[in-house]
Formats: C-alpha cells, structure tokens, sequence
C-alpha cells in the first residue's frame, strides 16, 4: 500500500507529466503521419523521381508503362510494373532490359520533400540484354552515374589502402533478384541465355563491401555463385580489389581467394581450387576451346596465383586427373597482339599415358580434317605450350617407361611431344612426335630404343614367334601424310635400323638351314628345326613404304654361320617375299623365302631356280 502511494506521488511530479505527455504526442504524430502520408506523397512524383534516378545511373532511357502502388506500412515502400530500359529516347530504340515489377524502400521525409531516394530493391524477371558490338564495345553505355565513377576510378590513383573517397556515395542497400534472365551475345550471333536467376546484391553503398549470392540455370545446368569485394567499386573500376569468389555446378566447382583485377587478366594473387569431374561435358557446357584436356576425368587442380606482369603463375601447383597426381610450377602468359596466351613450367607426376596424350592432342585434328578456315580459327584460339613433365612410370601402350622425361611444345604451326629420356626394360629409351599444322596437317614419329632387354619386351609386346632375348637397339623415323587418328598403313613411310647382340632366336635351326638349303626341293621354315640359335649380332636396315616393309638388309651371325637377307615384308598380310645367303665360311647358299608367316616356305636358288609365280622369257 505503501509502495503504491509512492507511485501515485511522483506521477503527479510537474516533470513526469510532461515527459509522458511528450511521448504520447509524439506516438499521435507518428501514427497520424503514417496514415496521412498516401496523401502527403504523390504516386507520379515517385514515379518521376524513379524514371529519373534509373536513368541517371545507367545513362540509357527508361519508360514506366505501370502505375506506382505505396504502402506505408509497417515501412515506405513503392512497387512499380513493366519497367522497359532502352538505348536511347526513341520509340523504336532497341530494348536494353525490360524488369516485370520493382519495389523499393524509401524515406518519407526526402519523399516530402520532393528528393525521394530509393534503396532496398526487388526486381521481380528482371530480363537484362548484354550484346558485343561489332567493334568490340558492349550495347550498355558507360555514360551513367555508375559508368562514369567507374572511368573516374580507373584514371584515377587515389584509393590508397583500400579506403575511397567518393563525391557521391548514396545508399544502395540490399537487392534482390526474383525469376532473372541474362543473355549475352558476341559479335559472331553465337548466345547464351543464363536464366532462373534468384539471389541478392548486399551493397551497403558504393565505398562499402559488397556481396553477391545468386542461383541460376546456365544451359540447362544448375549454378550458384558466392562473390565478395571488399572494394568492389575498385573492382570494377579494373584497379583491383580483394575478392572471395566460390563458384559451383554439377559440371565444375571452384573457389578463389585473393586479390583480383577485371582488367589486368582477372586474377592477380591468391588462392585457387577448381575440380571438375568429368572435363569433357564441362569444356563442352563452357565451350572452352581446351581440346587437350576433354579426356581427363577427376580433374582438380590447387595453387597459388601470383602476377607477375603479364604472366599469371600458378605457384604450389597441385594437379590430379586420371588416377595420377603432379605437383610443380606454371606460368600462363596472357595473349598479347601478336601472339597467343602460353603456358610454360615444369610438373612432376605419379604416372603419365604417353599413348593418351598423343591421342588427345591430335583428337582435334581428325575433326576438323582439310577444312583451312576452322584449322585458321583452332590456331587463333590454341594455347601455346612449353611444358616439362617428369613422370615415375610412363604408360606407352603395353609397355611402361619408368624415370620419363617429357616435353610438349605447342605453337601454332605444330604440337610436338618428345621423350627426352627414360628406362626401359634395362635399356632407355627416347621419342618425338610431331604433330603439323602447316602446310598441311601431317604427322612425324621418331623412336630411339637402345640397350633394351628385348626378352622382356617381347612379353610384353605379347611377340610370341619368332621369340627373341638378347640386348637390342632400335632407331626408326616415320612420316604420316595425315592426322595421326586418320592415318592408316598405307599412309605412313620412313627407314628404321635394329641391332641386337649375345642373344637367342627361336625356331630358326640356320644348322639345318644350311643342310636343306644346299637341296633341290623346297621345305618350310619348320622343316629347318624348332630349336632356338643362339646369335653373336642380328641387324636390319629398311625402310617403310604403306602397308610394308622393304628390307635393304638383314643378317644374323651364328657361329660359324651367317644368314643374310634382303626384299619385302608386306607385313599386312603376313606375307614374305625375301632373298638371301646363308653361309658357314667354307660354303654358301642363296634362299628364297616367300609364304606367309610364321610358317613360310623357302626354296634354294640353283643357277636353274625359277622364284614361283614367274616364267622365264
């Protein structure tokens, strides 16, 4: 009761009274002027102010077909339909973007004033048109508020630190965006449509930070986007700023974060990851022109980027595809007037298929064939490479090359993949294989094989007949009239020489041989015995024309006998069609051998000898 009183005493103090009568004239005021403000503001004078503020920012025309509608409550807000953007003020004007329905918050007082300023915006479809001009330049003009702070930016050097000092910094707020699409157009016709746009731009005000979160639809692939700028502003201006990017699909995801700059060559410094599981459906989503790599599966790739005038380096580089992983150093040089970007650095890998990268850098090739116009445009476009790989195991085919060597050169005249060294089966072994573009698509291969366990790479060659141990060496040059996938036997010539030394040959008895050589009647090579000689040096020079092989010679010593041989192998067809000599120092005998293989026919060669299918005039 007590306390009660106490409470009735001081609300009848002088100064209580004024202040809660204060406040209750104050709450009256607000409520009043919320419910008189539909009158106090009028709809065409927002309408107005907004035609003009949008003009003024984007420096193009812009017609409001719809009638504004304000709510007031709980917050000032006008929506407004059928926004149409044009290029410029004229009734056939080509139509920039076209936005179904905008809303946006407001400030009563500026409102009453007759200086509404807008912020916080919802674009219901907004349908943006971006165009490349046939002189390069872009159907959006740089004329506006917006265009025009942003030139000022790039001329000028005084954002220090991050910090900007701007003679108009308005609020901008949040904006989102309901049921987007965006097309982009280059000067060739060719488009894309991203659409089913949804997300939001936070962007306090124009100095401030910014953030941009949105989900589309890119050509039939679901996409988010995750982008902030501490200085987007500077960003955009092309002066830099720093940037944390995260982009994902089921094609490709892929982060960044470090210091960017749209106008010297995007990135500058930071940290990148990218995986791409299945490259060849991601290069064909993207339309990227990487035709060395639309065979890579499991694709990732870590580094930190680094610029270093006009060369992007991917420092710390760690790559995977395929089952292997590499670690190195890349540089990218950006494209300049006269020449092509090049990627040049060294990377060091698990495993690497020789065989597959062959078939990849020439997949190209047998697409577009003779066609000289897009062979013109896949050299404008081609990347030029100066690569070195190391590899501890070398897939080439059935055999596997340990400790390899590699290098790819790529120019726009010719892609050339060498082995510069490697172990093979106790020997080593070395490689080119040049791909040429000019004059005319061709081919060239050159293998140098030496001190090779030819036992070994017999079994895994599979080479059963004849078999064949020993230490081997082989030097071979062939030239392909086309594309390497389009060449077929017939297409390939070039001259090869082998040696091998302290060795054995299968089913070749050259005891028996001579005895049956110095004969009347023929017998097949079976009838010379199926024990296996054993060979101080076999040799054999030729040369290779199509679909054989044409024997300049040939000789395996078995002491004391030496057989000697020289025609042609139209190998095909297994077929022989070889003369010799055997020998044993004492007395010689010349053969015939013709047949198929492994069980040709050999005939001796008497003054009276007529070789089968001949007649004598």
């Amino acid at each position: 009761m007590k306390t009660q009183s106490m409470y009735q005493n001081l609300l009848r103090t002088m100064p209580v009274r004024i202040a809660l009568a204060a406040g209750g004239l104050v709450l009256v005021l607000l409520v009043l002027f919320r419910l008189l403000s539909p009158l106090l503001v009028s709809s065409d004078l927002v309408r107005e102010r907004m035609e003009s503020a949008v003009e003024e920012w984007l420096g193009h025309d812009v017609v409001i077909r719809g009638t504004p509608s304000l709510s007031f409550w709980p917050r000032p807000v006008v929506k407004i339909d059928d926004i149409a953007i044009r290029q410029e003020d004229r009734p056939d004007a080509p139509i920039l973007g076209h936005v179904t329905s905008l809303s946006a918050r407001f400030s009563i007082w500026e409102a009453l004033r007759g200086t509404p300023v807008f912020q916080d915006f919802t674009l219901t479809e907004p349908q943006v048109l971006l165009r490349q001009n046939q002189d390069g330049s872009l159907n959006w003009s740089s004329d506006g508020v917006l265009g025009q702070t942003l030139h000022r930016l790039g001329q000028s050097q005084s954002a220090v630190d991050n910090q900007l000092q701007l003679e108009r910094d308005p609020v901008i707020g949040d904006i989102s965006i309901v049921s987007g699409s965006l097309r982009i157009e280059d000067r060739t016709g060719r488009s894309i449509l991203i659409d089913k746009i949804e997300g939001s731009l936070d962007w306090p005000r124009l100095s401030r930070s910014a953030r941009l979160r949105i989900e589309a639809i890119a050509k039939n692939e679901p996409v988010s986007l995750d982008v902030s700028a501490v200085n987007p502003l500077l960003l955009l201006a092309g002066r830099g700023s720093e940037v944390d990017a995260t982009l994902q699909s089921p094609l490709v995801t892929a982060s960044f974060r470090g210091a960017a700059d749209l106008q010297r060559y995007a990135f500058m410094s930071g940290d990148l990851k990218i995986s791409v599981p299945k490259v060849a459906e991601a290069v064909t989503w993207g339309n990227i022109p990487v035709h060395i790599a639309d065979r890579l599966t499991n694709f990732s790739l870590t580094a930190k980027l680094l610029t270093i005038g006009n060369v992007l380096r991917f420092d710390q580089l760690s790559v995977a595809a395929n089952g292997t992983k590499g670690t190195g150093v890349m540089d990218l040089a950006m494209a300049t007037a006269s020449s092509p970007p090049r990627l040049t650095g060294t990377l060091a890998f698990d495993t690497i298929d020789l065989a597959r990268l062959g078939h990849v850098i020439a997949s190209e090739d047998q697409t577009i064939g003779a066609d000289k116009a897009k062979r013109a445009s896949l050299l404008e476009r081609q990347i030029g490479l100066d690569v070195r790989f190391s590899a501890a195991s070398a897939a080439l085919g059935p055999v596997t090359l340990d400790n390899a060597a590699v290098s790819i050169v790529s120019n726009a005249n010719q892609t050339q993949i060498e082995v510069l060294d490697s172990d093979l089966f106790q020997g080593s072994l070395t490689g080119e294989l040049t791909l040429l573009q000019v004059p005319e698509l061709s081919t060239k291969l050159r293998i140098a094989a030496k001190d090779v366990d030819l036992g070994s790479l017999g079994k895994a060659l599979a080479w059963s007949s004849p078999s064949i141990t020993g230490t081997g060496s082989l030097q071979a040059r062939m030239k392909l009239s086309k594309t390497l996938l389009q060449a077929s036997p017939d297409d390939v010539t070039g001259d090869f020489r082998f040696q091998a030394k302290s060795g054995s040959i299968g089913g070749l008895d050259l005891s028996r041989l001579m005895t049956l050589a110095g004969g009347t009647s023929y017998f097949s090579l079976q009838q010379a015995g199926q024990s296996s000689s054993s060979f101080e040096t076999l040799e054999a020079v030729g040369k290779i024309n199509g679909s054989s092989a044409e024997l300049s010679s040939a000789s395996i010593a078995v002491a004391p006998y030496r057989l000697s041989l020289a025609g042609v192998i139209p190998y095909e067809t297994r077929s022989l069609s070889l003369s010799g000599t055997i020998e044993n120092g004492v007395a010689s005998h010349r053969l015939f051998i013709g047949g198929a293989w492994p069980n040709p026919v050999i005939w001796p060669m008497h003054e009276q000898f007529q070789i089968p299918g001949t007649s004598r005039p």
